[in-house]
């Protein structure tokens, strides 16, 4: 018997003041991929993010991760289930430091009681730290680390709810080659240590090298899917980024 999606989306759409931003999503993830969503601006990554940890409600469609339906729940009830994401925009507690960031997403997470005895949360938040490239700025105030440096904070913070499922949205942006080449280092290392991780990032280098699969999206629908060669080379794909996409009448799915 086939195992279940870790993740699987049926027919997601979500309106915002009547408007369409999403047109009947399909998306099935399996536990340990790796899987990138690729488009140009407003395409609708981010808004299926939203919709898939609760912070917008879809208007049709459905949501199930681990074979539970949790289209509608609120985003705390989706945390502790076993999803964590980041955000475009990285906002640390900028008065407090960086293992004290983490150590509120563990909190948060209710990871505390999983903890070994041996292990209390500040050697966790450390270790999480240490992760994600951020050993030597444990006492350091989140408002003075850099872009890249708040940008591994996120990361941290998230992993320290003790997800299965990792959403990672625009890691890589405005980071120097260096910083890119370490997320992609950080996105693997993440994967072989069992998590499965849902990517956005304008940054193509970056999901061509990490994804098992690319899920392309423009105006709110699907126009192409399958490996990274495949959905990199897909016509419709390169008309998107060129701005003169022709009109979408197939799946999206590629032979």
């Amino acid at each position: 018997m086939a195992r279940a999606p870790i993740l699987d989306i049926q027919g997601l759409a979500v309106k915002f003041n009547g408007r369409r931003v999403l047109k009947g999503i399909h998306l099935s993830v399996e536990q340990g991929e790796i899987v990138s969503l690729i488009g140009p601006n407003g395409a609708g990554k981010t808004t299926l993010f939203n919709a898939i940890t609760g912070l917008v409600r879809p208007s049709a469609g459905s949501v199930r991760f681990c074979g539970e339906d949790i289209t509608g729940w609120p985003a705390h009830r989706i945390c502790w289930a076993g999803i964590a994401r980041t955000f475009q925009i990285a906002r640390p507690f900028p008065e407090m430091t960086a293992e004290e960031n983490v150590r509120i997403g563990i909190w948060f997470g209710k990871r505390k009681k999983e903890l070994p005895r041996s292990r209390n949360t500040r050697e966790e938040a450390r270790r999480l730290l240490h992760l994600v490239g951020l050993e030597g700025k444990e006492e350091t105030p989140g408002r003075e680390l850099t872009l890249s440096e708040q940008r591994r904070l996120e990361v941290a913070r998230a992993l320290a709810t003790a997800p299965r499922l990792l959403l990672l949205d625009e890691i890589a942006a405005g980071l120097s080659p260096q910083a890119v080449s370490h997320a992609a280092r950080l996105v693997r290392a993440l994967r072989d240590q069992g998590t499965t991780i849902l990517l956005i990032d304008h940054f193509l280098n970056l999901t061509a090298r990490v994804s098992d699969r690319l899920l392309a999206l423009d105006q709110g629908e699907t126009i192409a899917e399958g490996s990274p060669a495949q959905v990199l080379h897909h016509p419709e794909v390169l008309s998107a980024y060129l701005g003169e996409r022709h009109p979408h009448t197939g799946s999206g799915e590629i032979p």
